[in-house]
């Protein structure tokens, strides 16, 4: 018989949460018989609060946390919802999860994988995608603002000044800024296109035509197309301009019971707790960062 306390705790809507995790977990991986971890960013119910929201270094960490003993011939499903984050440690996170599991990686978004999230989601065999889903344009921000949008003010500076027009006003707009930003920039959206085109070579669309695979990283990076760095590409934007191997989530209503149902529990626990990123696997080993209170 359990006692009071034991109980008490069993009904906190946290505990209650942690063991409806645990259940959903189990059922998930049973089902698959594939690894399980959930990245979850916490993002959209901290809006205006200040914490490690996106992707960055310290995530390695987690994903080391989450991958140790697990058993690797299985391949993994990576449950992800992130506003993205850092370049670099997303390709580093990429290329450890790939070698770790040899690409045998599918990432399921339950809600929004954008920007390096999209990057993500792009490196693996497949990515399984709801109605309701959404993955983000790949094009690069410096110092939180596009860097495409730079390229265009220098380019319509360059194309005044040429015609000797505006002259004093981009000189004084021009002189706000670092002469090497805009190298700066240029490099960062042919990084971010280069490292997308080879994941796509190395896994999802190995052996597919040169032309499938840039077509796709072309419209994944079309910042002038896209015009705002977080628009929402649905499941239809994508397979109708991409050759990216998606799966609707609705094929499979088992799968989506049970995704969905441990989204929602990522979801709830956002809201009862500091937390501002989870990475856990089925085994209930998590990493887990606070926001600042």
């Amino acid at each position: 018989m359990p006692s009071w306390n034991n109980l008490f705790d069993s009904i906190q809507p946290v505990n209650a949460i942690e063991n409806q995790k645990k259940k959903l977990f189990k059922t998930l991986t049973n089902y698959t018989k594939r690894n399980c971890v959930v990245y979850y960013s916490c993002w959209q119910q901290k809006e205006g609060i200040q914490g490690a929201f996106s992707i960055d270094d310290d995530d390695k960490n987690g994903f080391m946390n989450a991958l140790y003993g697990l058993d690797k011939s299985k391949g993994l499903d990576l449950i992800l919802h992130t506003p993205g984050g850092d370049l670099a440690a997303t390709q580093s996170i990429v290329d450890y999860l790939y070698m770790f599991f040899n690409g045998n990686i599918r990432v399921i978004v339950p809600h929004s994988a954008m920007s390096a999230g999209t990057m993500i989601a792009c490196s693996a065999k497949e990515i399984i995608l709801g109605k309701h889903s959404n993955l983000g344009p790949i094009d690069p921000q410096i110092s939180n603002m596009p860097a495409h949008e730079f390229i265009n003010l220098l380019n319509q500076a360059m194309n005044d000044i040429s015609c000797n027009k505006n002259v004093a006003y981009w000189q004084m707009t021009l002189s706000k800024y670092p002469p090497t930003l805009f190298g700066l920039c240029n490099n960062a959206i042919a990084a971010s296109k280069k490292i997308v085109t080879n994941w796509l070579q190395r896994s999802m669309l190995k052996g597919q035509p040169q032309t499938l695979i840039q077509t796709t990283v072309d419209y994944l990076s079309d910042y002038n197309s896209h015009l705002q760095h977080n628009t929402r590409l649905s499941i239809d934007d994508l397979t109708k301009n991409t050759a990216l191997n998606i799966i609707p989530l609705e094929s499979n209503q088992k799968l989506q019971e049970l995704v969905l149902s441990l989204y929602h529990c990522y979801q709830i626990a956002a809201g009862l707790t500091n937390c501002s990123k989870i990475i856990e696997n089925q085994k209930s080993i998590k990493f887990v960062k606070n926001h600042i209170v």
